[in-house]
């Protein structure tokens, strides 16, 4: 909520938030930010204090880990190491295991002999000698960094990749110690192509459908949305009317029956033409005119890009359009 205001959108393992408002968006993403993690609010009256439920209900703000990713800024010091870091907290449960233990008593050993060797010269000193700290080889390891393939620097490695870095590591994590984690991906779609975008998406979808995992991404660009009938529930848009989309069988119906001419869609059909105007839903001035496409083609005509409308529009969809 926003005071009076309320914005509702459907929670699914894999959410996708569009539009063109984005202000809303980004409301709505900081909402969920604060309140699901130490953030501390003013004690005067204001927007962000319990402004977040789930089906109209208050829920307690450690019901959700949250990941949040704005941008590789964000994204970068998740996978660097530091104490903080997925990195660090990957690795910290890969120590446990059996294997893992097994080389520690090994390094171990070979550290004691090592130790022994040079207190055999420094005793001859006087009473003194070295010591350590088995803790002290997790510190060693502690001291680590991380690159990327053949001693990249991490920031010279592509976005798309990072992002599938970042993915690997909380599905890696959720096998070590599963809990109930929500991510957010701010405006993804200026981070990765198109086709990237789909490829992510379906990692994402992998990992909630094998773990307590959410989540939630936004993007406002033309074409930036996976659409089939198990994503197409967690699609809100959010433009000067918000609108959830129903489940798919219900607007692949409501469509195929209002069609201005005897026109029956196929799925396939129909997802491709959701993604390229999903943007464009609820939103007041959403039809591109004559004018409008004739000035665009003109332009990319001296870019060398050429397009055309394709289908051949019929009298009834042109009165429709009209009307």
């Amino acid at each position: 909520t926003e005071f009076e205001k309320q914005y509702t959108f459907t929670l699914e393992h894999v959410t996708q938030l569009c539009g063109l408002n984005i202000v809303k968006k980004t409301y709505v993403l900081e909402s969920i930010r604060r309140y699901f993690s130490t953030y501390k609010y003013q004690e005067e009256r204001n927007k962000w204090r319990d402004n977040v439920k789930v089906d109209d209900e208050t829920i307690g703000r450690k019901y959700f880990s949250v990941v949040s990713v704005k941008g590789i800024p964000d994204l970068l010091p998740l996978i660097k190491w530091s104490k903080q870091s997925l990195m660090m907290e990957y690795v910290k449960q890969l120590m446990q295991k059996f294997e893992w233990q097994t080389h520690l008593r090994a390094i171990h050993t070979e550290l004691e002999k090592l130790y022994q060797m040079l207190n055999d010269d420094v005793q001859q000193l006087g009473g003194v000698e070295l010591t350590y700290d088995m803790s002290e080889v997790w510190d060693m390891i502690q001291k680590s960094s991380v690159v990327g393939s053949e001693q990249v620097p991490l920031e010279d490695t592509g976005n798309a990749e990072l992002i599938t870095i970042f993915l690997n590591l909380i599905e890696e994590i959720m096998k070590f110690s599963p809990k109930k984690m929500l991510v957010i991906v701010e405006n993804m779609d200026h981070l990765v192509s198109r086709k990237e975008y789909g490829e992510v998406i379906n990692k994402m979808r992998f990992i909630g459908m094998n773990f307590d995992v959410y989540f939630i991404v936004s993007t406002s660009i033309d074409g930036y949305v996976k659409m089939d009938r198990e994503l197409c529930d967690g699609i809100t848009v959010f433009g000067d009317t918000d609108f959830q989309m129903p489940e798919f069988d219900k607007i692949l119906q409501y469509i195929n029956d209002h069609y201005p001419v005897n026109k029956q869609f196929a799925e396939e059909r129909l997802y491709v033409l959701l993604e390229k105007v999903i943007h464009r839903i609820g939103q007041k001035k959403f039809l591109y005119n004559i004018e409008e496409n004739v000035i665009c083609k003109l332009i990319n005509q001296t870019l060398m890009l050429s397009d055309d409308w394709g289908d051949v529009e019929s009298v009834p969809e042109l009165a429709f359009l009209r009307a």
